[in-house]
């Protein structure tokens, strides 16, 4: 073969393969001039599978002006925020998200794509997060580059799998979950206000609580003056101490040690704009189920009360049934479930440790 190799042919054809097919090999490395929309959304996608800001940058628009509607309905209208999203983004770990084209529209000077991004990260345990969601990517031809300006995010669908992926639970039902999980006894408040309507729609919430017969038992009294609060927490302080002394029969150093504590104590449990004292009526129909009746609505009230950020307490310890129907001039038909606060934690307790389902869970006998 006119004095050619074998080994020099290999060379020749190694060659013309790859300058013939190099558009083909760097179409997902970085964007340049030339490529088609197709070949420069194949780099935006590729870019993000790597989480390349630089190579995804590439296919963006160099203009400041820029749309970017998230799945949550956020407006960003700059490309520094487009580039701070994903810079976020991309610090995060444990994802994937699969992407289906469905449309490429090229024109002279515009041009768009329809995608489908199947978005999926992991939680702890086996369980994922999912976001299944149309992408439009609004393309504009700059120095011969197809640059993103716009970028539409429609989501579809939002939900969770666990162990069995066949099994979806939405995003309103782990919210559900997990203000459930995130309920917390809070013994300090700040002194931020509670609005009025989110007095009443917590307190909304527990009166659907389930109850026998339908009877609805209770009676909410709700206190919210400083000076009455303020009282209540010297006289609990007494009543506390008189029960101390006849249960303990402390020496004088131990009482004024426990009065300390229970000062401190108290004055912390009574820092909330508002409390609520749940009672329920011995009068009721079913009087047998009245306790019953109350603490599911009080549950249902703190369940409600986490829901909007606050924190609450079933507290009775400090504030016996007697003394408090008194203080409060309560009629004596009521009883009272508990006395909780309803307020803006000065923080949120960590999570105590629970027992396992194994521990707890029995299915059919025992």
């Amino acid at each position: 073969m006119m004095g050619f190799s074998k080994k020099r042919i290999l060379y020749v054809t190694f060659f013309l393969l790859f300058f013939c097919f190099r558009p083909y090999l760097t179409a997902a490395d970085e964007n340049r001039p030339g490529l088609s929309l197709k070949e420069t959304f194949d780099v935006y996608i590729q870019a993000i599978h790597n989480s390349d800001l630089k190579s995804l940058f590439t296919t963006v628009t160099d203009s400041h002006d820029f749309v970017f509607l998230t799945s949550t309905g956020r407006l960003i209208d700059s490309r520094e925020g487009y580039y701070k999203f994903h810079q976020d983004w991309f610090q995060e770990t444990d994802w994937e998200m699969p992407v289906e084209l469905l449309e490429v529209h090229e024109g002279k000077e515009y041009g768009y794509t329809v995608a489908k991004f199947h978005y999926k990260q992991n939680t702890p345990g086996d369980g994922k997060i999912n976001l299944d969601s149309y992408f439009t990517l609004i393309f504009h031809k700059e120095e011969r580059m197809w640059k993103v300006v716009g970028d539409v995010c429609t989501p579809i669908e939002r939900y969770q799998t666990e162990e069995n992926p066949e099994i979806k639970y939405t995003s309103d039902q782990i919210h559900i979950f997990n203000t459930i999980i995130n309920r917390r006894t809070i013994r300090k408040f700040k002194d931020t206000p509670v609005p009025r309507e989110h007095i009443l729609k917590i307190l909304d919430a527990a009166r659907f609580a389930p109850t026998a017969g339908n009877q609805q038992p209770w009676k909410f009294l709700v206190i919210q003056n400083r000076d009455k609060l303020g009282q209540l927490q010297k006289e609990a302080v007494s009543w506390y101490l008189e029960e101390y002394k006849v249960k303990r029969q402390p020496t004088e150093e131990q009482l004024s040690k426990a009065r300390s504590q229970l000062e401190q104590v108290l004055k912390n449990v009574l820092s909330a704009p508002v409390y609520v004292a749940v009672l329920v009526d011995s009068q009721a129909q079913y009087p047998d189920y009245i306790l019953y009746d109350g603490t599911l609505a009080a549950g249902y009230l703190m369940i409600a009360a986490r829901a909007l950020g606050y924190g609450t307490g079933f507290f009775t310890s400090f504030f016996p049934e007697a003394k408090m129907k008194e203080f409060f001039k309560i009629p004596e038909q009521y009883k009272l479930i508990c006395f909780t606060p309803i307020g803006v934690p000065s923080e949120w307790p960590k999570t105590p440790s629970k027992k396992s389902l194994d521990d707890v869970v029995i299915f059919d006998k025992f």
